[in-house]
């Protein structure tokens, strides 16, 4: 229920879609901002209600006149946000009302007196203005709402100095006297400058983590629209692979043509199926088939079924468990161990065995795949995962991507780590997020 409600007060107008994602973001932080201003108005106002009758007449007309205009204004604002798209400048145009506000409950105060208008707490609602300002992560509105409010409360502090008598005393007298001391409206200036400085820093941070989310967001979107086209042009390379490689199966066998022109028309054409096959694997999301099953079995029989398929490449499998309870896709994670061994294969260093080390932590497991080779290069590492790119003549490219999308959709990762000498590829394997319960 109240999730729902929060999304709601946060649903962006209709015209909004299909802007940049950082306008939206900007967009949803203007009206999250807005919802906070209101429970903080209102908040304030119950606990300023409380003590209303104990407090002279001017002191509740700068309390409940002001805060009763802010609850109005808030409102106000929450209703246009939801009535019409958001603006840029509206950022602004709420801000400097805040600010306005707060100014003027303590412009009010001095008809109590000057004392009062300084030692007042209100001041303190400054700091929630630029709290305000702090979530809508923009640099320029940081700056702004700092240096009006440091110029709002020097005109309220120097109109109270010219218009109105203010007694000065020590730091004793102004706690327990109408005196006010000197350094304290001093402390004050201080503070705001502080806040101020502080607020730009958090909205400087919080802009640098929108910008990140917003280009990985479009990085996503693209990678998408191109794994949809590329998707199709596999399809269609698909399609006439077929009937080339059929059609050289009845050359073949009809023996009408050079039976080593065949072959080699056959043997490209296969490899060339495998490599569409898993391009398309990589373009689709895995169709997960999670069930629990025991992991340290499953690793154990795959490593002893590549023995017997390969004995001369030989494979050592270690287990820090005896057994490890998991809920997960068993067959998509075999995919994942097939493609690292075959790899590791491939540049382990002859009569040396491949090494699968299992290592169990609370809820996840890491299954490390070691090879003693030559390594992989600093220039080489931070492309290993990119489509169709490989170290070896063989290799289509596809299988480290593959991999790596398959143990993220899995809840899991797949990372890369240098061994002196050798390569070390680790996978994070986490029970699925669709799991019934937890692993044991």
């Amino acid at each position: 229920m109240i999730l729902e409600l929060y999304h709601g007060l946060l649903r962006p107008h209709p015209s909004e879609a299909g802007r940049p994602i950082g306008f939206q973001e900007e967009a949803r932080a203007e009206r999250l901002s807005n919802s906070i201003r209101i429970i903080y108005v209102l908040t304030w106002m119950i606990f300023t209600g409380l003590h209303a009758r104990e407090n002279v007449r001017w002191a509740n007309v700068a309390n409940l006149t002001w805060g009763t205009w802010w609850v109005v204004w808030a409102f106000g604002v929450q209703a246009w946000l939801h009535r019409y798209p958001y603006r840029p400048q509206y950022k602004f145009i709420t801000t400097t009302m805040d600010i306005f506000i707060v100014t003027g409950m303590l412009w009010t105060y001095q008809f109590v007196s000057p004392a009062f208008a300084f030692k007042t707490p209100t001041f303190l609602n400054y700091f929630c203005c630029m709290g305000l300002v702090s979530l809508r992560f923009n640099r320029r509105l940081a700056v702004f709402g700092a240096l009006l409010t440091l110029a709002l409360y020097l005109c309220v502090v120097m109109y109270i100095e010219i218009y109105c008598p203010v007694a000065y005393g020590t730091n004793i007298e102004h706690i327990n006297t109408f005196k006010v001391n000197q350094h304290y409206v001093g402390f004050q200036f201080a503070y705001l400058a502080m806040f101020g400085f502080l607020t730009f820093v958090a909205a400087v941070n919080a802009k640098r983590l929108v910008e990140l989310r917003t280009s990985e967001n479009e990085a996503a979107l693209q990678a998408k629209e191109h794994s949809k086209l590329a998707a199709g042009v596999a399809h269609e390379i698909k399609n006439p692979l077929e009937g080339i490689y059929g059609a050289a199966q009845l050359l073949r066998d009809e023996g009408k043509a050079n039976p080593r022109y065949v072959e080699m028309i056959l043997k490209d054409a296969v490899r060339l199926n495998e490599t569409v096959q898993q391009f398309l694997s990589f373009s689709r999301p895995l169709p997960i088939k999670a069930q629990r099953f025991d992991l340290v079995g499953m690793v154990n029989n795959f490593c002893q079924e590549q023995i017997e398929l390969n004995p001369e490449a030989s494979l050592n499998f270690s287990s820090e468990t005896a057994a490890f309870d998991l809920f997960s896709d068993s067959e998509a994670l075999r995919q994942i161990l097939l493609n690292l061994v075959q790899n590791a294969r491939r540049f382990q260093m002859a009569g040396k065995p491949v090494r699968l080390i299992l290592k169990a932590h609370d809820r996840a497991v890491e299954i490390d795949v070691e090879d003693d080779g030559a390594g992989v290069s600093e220039e080489q590492r931070t492309r290993l995962f990119e489509p169709f790119f490989t170290t070896s003549s063989k290799g289509t490219g596809l299988g480290l991507a593959i991999s790596r999308k398959i143990a993220r959709e899995l809840g899991g990762d797949l990372y890369f780590e240098s061994l002196q000498p050798g390569s070390r590829f680790v996978l994070m394997v986490k029970p699925h997020p669709g799991q019934d319960g937890g692993a044991t």
